[in-house]
């Protein structure tokens, strides 16, 4: 009996342990083992009867138990299976092309090119910042007509252009803050080369001058069957393929 009044003890004071540790968050004052004592207490008496069951076994139980089953003198070791490494190559893997963006990158070109033959300087903003170039794609900047183009370009095929979008387009086209100006000029010729001008006298002229030109919007879609008919209302026909938004010219199936 006093073995068991024992057994049940050191349980008890096992199981309190792990409970303050775990549980408690470490807490071994007086109101947290207080707290503990009644499960915790309640745990080690079921698990220390239950340990004196399993103990409990008849004698010829036992010594059957013992000839029938010969003692093991050698340790059985379980050696782990060989885990193979799997190795992903994806250093030195060319990227898939991107199709929209390759599509979208060759009309920009298109409408950029056009501009070009036109003898203003054309400044490929949507190549040379990429995701940063505040919703500008092309800017073309013409002494001749002091006048500077910011030009959004949409090769969308299935996509539809929502009244959204256009307020989107326009938005950011109204809101451009001129960081054209502050481009190298290596990083604008490197998509342009129609232009003969200095190119830095020209950003430098235009930059100083800024209050003469008259500055445009323009959205160039290339197809105008993208074109929700929610957004008709909104649009005031100039041509054919000519609408206006507000202040901005949309041009449709530009290419």
């Amino acid at each position: 009996m006093k073995e068991k009044i024992n057994a049940f003890f050191m349980v008890w004071g096992i199981i309190l342990v792990v409970n303050q540790l775990f549980i408690f968050h470490g807490c071994f004052s007086p109101s947290c083992l207080l707290a503990a004592l009644p499960h915790t207490g309640i745990i080690a008496f079921f698990l220390v009867r239950a340990g004196n069951k399993k103990n409990e076994k008849p004698a010829d139980k036992a010594d059957l138990s013992r000839t029938e089953k010969p003692p093991i003198s050698e340790k059985i070791v379980i050696q782990p299976l060989p885990i193979k490494k799997v190795v992903i190559e994806t250093e030195n893997k060319p990227a898939e092309p991107d199709f929209f963006k390759q599509k979208g990158d060759k009309y920009e070109k298109f409408i950029g090119k056009k501009f070009e033959e036109k003898g203003g300087l054309v400044i490929y903003n949507g190549f040379i910042n990429g995701y940063a170039d505040q919703g500008v794609d092309i800017i073309c900047i013409s002494t001749a007509s002091k006048t500077i183009h910011l030009i959004q370009c949409k090769n969308w095929t299935t996509m539809r252009m929502t009244l959204a979008h256009l307020q989107a387009v326009y938005q950011k086209l109204e809101d451009y803050n001129f960081d054209c100006f502050n481009l190298s000029v290596e990083a604008i010729n490197k998509h342009q080369t129609a232009y003969a001008g200095n190119v830095r006298l020209m950003l430098v002229n235009t930059q100083h001058n800024l209050a003469k030109f008259t500055v445009r919007k323009t959205l160039y879609l290339a197809s105008e069957k993208v074109v929700d008919l929610e957004v008709g209302r909104y649009l005031t026909m100039m041509s054919p393929t000519i609408f206006k938004y507000k202040d901005m010219k949309i041009v449709m199936k530009a290419g």
